[in-house]
Parts: structure tokens; sequence; C-alpha cells
């Protein structure tokens, strides 16, 4: 059993190499002499194999008793690369080897050689805006000062040392608290989903106030303020329907990354979100034609050096807005074939993807064979979802997913189904204290099944319902459902006779 966990342990850490971390740890094991048996097994997980084989392949190759002891060192040799790649690559690092640097030579009396990789340090502090460091520098340097009785400085000149200090430590604090309202609006937005009422709204007017609060009562904007402040609101406006100020927001964002390619992370997770936001928003306002510029920027992270599991979730997200663009346009076979070229993404390296991707993998993987005509495909996808037990349930996709299996279970004839399922949606819409015109609007419709034989009946029973489907196309809270997938335009071909593609190029067009 020990066996096996760190063997999981070393295969879940390669699957997340990047390809120039599997180049230097090969470079590593060139340099070393000796027995290589763990390289054997690098190789062996590489392939991709399960755990089992891999066990038997190693058995073959060198023995049964070699195992735990290649495992282990396996362990210790991909760790000690990484730290040393690290130090070469990470700026965070520098820095402490300068500070470092600095203290080993003040110990030894060389007091301007410490003083000079201090400087070095700092300089690369304020380069970067690593706001703890800058403190940790200036703090060491007042430190060895005090410790040469300040020689040479004036007290004008140690207050003014002092007070860098403050600013360097009030600075820290208005950016700590702009993350903090940052991580709590995407709390909500991830467990409670978007904003699809003025009360929703308004249940975040206490985030927005203390973010202004913060902007106003705060002169110094750096790039970390700066970036969490539009971040901030372009979330905000994405969350309460407000799609042009979105977008406004976003590209300012964008601008700002760009201008300081230096300080975007590895992995760049807020430069993503950034790109994420416009590409939401102008998915939701229905401008289709307005993406692919910003689709080719996703393109681009999608390439780069990071980790495995960063790459995968970005190279998902990439498909499933071009998938959704298709199927929101009526684009069903065009659909069909890029479903088909990314046949590896999603039936296998989505696997390692977090749990929102994994389940908007499954829903539009439904979707697109509801709207292709094969229900009993739709509802292999659906099991993917529901028969995951618990996993899903607190994310906001799992709503729609629900909303559609309703759908599937309509075309498949299931209409025992109905009753009980509907009553559960009502039960936590209830919960939430929300009343939404979808839902409704489609429970209704779903009670109606089966539909009327005679298209006379059909078309009486859609005008029933197309004075509420133009009202909500028109509401922008309810657009955030129907981005995923559009149930007024399934109505309105289930009733009219109308193909699902005609009515969705024609609601989509001109979209505001």
């Amino acid at each position: 059993m020990k066996q096996a966990t760190k063997l999981n342990q070393i295969i879940l850490l390669i699957q997340s190499l990047s390809k120039a971390e599997k180049r230097y740890i090969r470079l590593c094991s060139n340099l070393q002499n000796g027995d290589k048996n763990y390289m054997i097994l690098y190789d062996l997980i590489c392939e991709g194999i399960s755990p089992d084989q891999i066990f038997e392949k190693f058995c073959d190759e060198v023995n049964e008793k070699s195992f735990e002891m290649a495992a282990k060192h396996l362990y210790q040799v991909l760790l000690d690369s990484l730290v040393q790649l690290r130090e070469k690559q990470d700026i965070q690092t520098a820095i402490f080897n300068y500070i470092t640097k600095a203290g080993i030579l003040f110990e030894r009396e060389l007091f301007d050689n410490a003083f000079d990789e201090l400087d070095k340090a700092r300089k690369l502090a304020v380069t970067y805006e690593n706001d703890p460091l800058l403190l940790l520098i200036r703090r060491t340097e007042l430190k060895y000062m005090s410790a040469l009785g300040f020689e040479g400085i004036s007290e004008k000149e140690l207050v003014n040392k002092q007070m860098q200090i403050n600013d360097v430590m009030k600075y820290a604090r208005n950016t700590n608290l702009h993350l903090q309202l940052y991580d709590i609006l995407k709390h909500r937005i991830t467990y409670k989903g978007y904003a699809r009422s003025d009360k929703q709204k308004e249940d975040l007017n206490d985030l927005v106030l203390s973010e202004l609060n913060l902007v106003a009562n705060h002169s110094y904007q750096g790039f970390e303020a700066r970036k969490l402040h539009l971040l901030f609101q372009a979330t905000y406006y994405l969350n309460t329907g407000n799609y042009k100020s979105a977008i406004r927001f976003y590209q300012e964002l964008i601008t700002l990354f760009e201008a300081n390619r230096h300080l975007i992370l590895n992995p760049p997770i807020y430069y993503l979100s950034a790109i994420e936001g416009v590409l939401d928003s102008l998915h939701v306002a229905g401008l289709y034609q307005e993406m692919p510029f910003f689709l080719s920027k996703l393109e681009e992270i999608s390439t780069g050096d990071y980790p495995s599991e960063f790459l995968i979730e970005v190279q998902a997200r990439l498909y499933l807005y071009r998938l959704s663009s298709l199927l929101n346009t009526g684009q069903f076979e065009a659909a069909s074939d890029l479903t088909e070229e990314n046949n590896e993404l999603v039936s296998k390296k989505a696997t390692t993807a977090g749990p929102e991707t994994q389940l908007r993998l499954a829903l539009y993987s439904a979707i697109l064979h509801l709207c292709l005509g094969e229900p009993a495909k739709a509802r292999k996808s659906m099991k993917k979802i529901f028969g995951s037990g618990k996993s899903f349930h607190t994310l906001p996709s799992y709503k729609t997913a629900r909303l559609v299996n309703l759908l599937i279970q309509a075309e498949s004839g299931n209409y025992d189904f109905f009753a009980n399922e509907i009553n559960s949606i009502k039960r936590n819409i209830r919960y939430e204290k929300q009343t939404y015109r979808t839902e409704k609007l489609l429970f209704r419709f779903l009670m109606a099944h089966p539909l009327p034989v005679y298209k006379k009946d059909r078309e009486k029973l859609w005008q029933q319902y197309r004075k509420e489907i133009t009202l909500i196309r028109q509401d922008k809270y309810e657009k955030q459902l129907l981005k995923t997938f559009d149930f007024t335009a399934w109505v309105e071909s289930r009733l009219t006779g109308t193909p699902l593609r005609e009515i969705l190029t024609g609601t989509k067009k001109g979209a505001v």
C-alpha cells in the first residue's frame, strides 16, 4: 500500500511537469553517475500506463526488490531538480539569494558589500512589486545600520527610511484588502452563480462600496492594486449583466498586463481571468464575431511552457468557448467536427481538469447530442455528471445541467421523470428565495408533455408562450442562463416546427 501511494504521488508530480521541467530533469539525470533505475521508472510513468503496468514492467526490466528504492529516489530527484530550476527562474528566489549573501557578507564585516547585495535585492523587489520581500529588505537594511551605530546617517535620512517602510506596509495592506474583496466576490459567483435579479445584484453592494472606498482612500496605484481594482470591477459588471462595462474593464486589464509582462505570474492565472472575462461578456451578449481575437490570446497561453494541469484547463476553455459559439449560432455539424478534433481532450485529458471544467465538458457534450437529435448519446454524457456523487452539486453549472437533462428525458419519452425532478429544482429555487422566468417557462412546457400531435394545437400552445419568451430574451439577468443553452429557442422549435438551427441564427443575430 505504501509503494502504491508513493507511486501515485510520483505519477501526479510527473503529470504536472511542463516541457521545460521535463528537459531539466533529464539533463540533471545525465550529469549523474551510478545506478539509474529511477530513470527507468520515470520513463515508464511518462508512457501514461496504469500503476499496475508500471510496476510489472519495472519488475521485468530490473527486479521487484529495487522498486521501492527507485520510487523513493525518483521522488527526491524530481523535487531537487524542481527546486534547482526554480532558483534559476524564480525572481523571489533570486531576491532571497541576494538577501542571504548580504547576511553572509555582513557577518564577515564586509559591510559595503552587504549593502550592495541588499541594494540589488531592493531593485528587483521594486521592479517586480514584491512588497513582502521589499519590507524584509528595508528592515534588514535598518537593522544593519543600527548595528553599525547609524554611522554616516543623518536623523532626516533615518526617518526617511522608516517612512519608506511605513509606505510599503500601507500599500501591502491596501493590496491585501483588494485581494480579499476580489476573492469573496469570486467565491460568491463560483458557489451562488451569476446575479439573476436586482435583489441578487444588491447583495453585492457591500463588496462594491468597500472596494470603491479602498480606491478613494489610497492615492498610490501600483500594478498589483490597479490589477485587482480592474479585475474586481470587470467581474462585478459581468456578474450583474452590464456587459459593455465589463468588456471595457477587461480590455483595460489586458492592456495593463501587456504593458507589464514581467509582472505576469507563471502560470498567468490573472491574465487568463481577464481574457476569459472578455470572452464571457461577448458570449452572453451574443457578440460571437468579436471573439476570435481574444480566442487567439487564449490559444497563445495554451501553447506556453506551463504546468500540464494549467495547460489542460486553458485548452478545455478554448474548446468550450469555440463549441458554445457554434452551438449558439446553430452550426451543429461544425460543433460535431470540433468535438471530434478534440476527442483526446474531452475523453482522456479532462479527467485531470478541475470539477467545474469536467462538468462543463460533459454538459456541452450532452447539449451537442441533444441538438443533433441524439437523446441516447446525450443521456450517456449526462451520466458522467449525475453518476459522480456530490462532487458537482455545489457548482452553478450543475443547475443548468438538471434543466438540460429534463429536455433530454422529454425527447426520450420519460415523462414520469418530470414531476419529482421539477419539484426538487423548485425547492432549490425557493431556498435561494428567487423566481426565475426561464425555469418557470420550462416547467410549464415540460408538464405539457406529451405535446399535441396536430400542428394547429401546437401553434395555439405556442401563442401562450410567445410573449413570455420575448420578455425573457430581453432580460439581462436571464441571459446568464441562456448563454449555455437557449431554452427559449428549444421551446419555440418544438412548438412551431421550425428547425432549432434557424431559430438560433435568428435570435442571436444583432444581439446586444
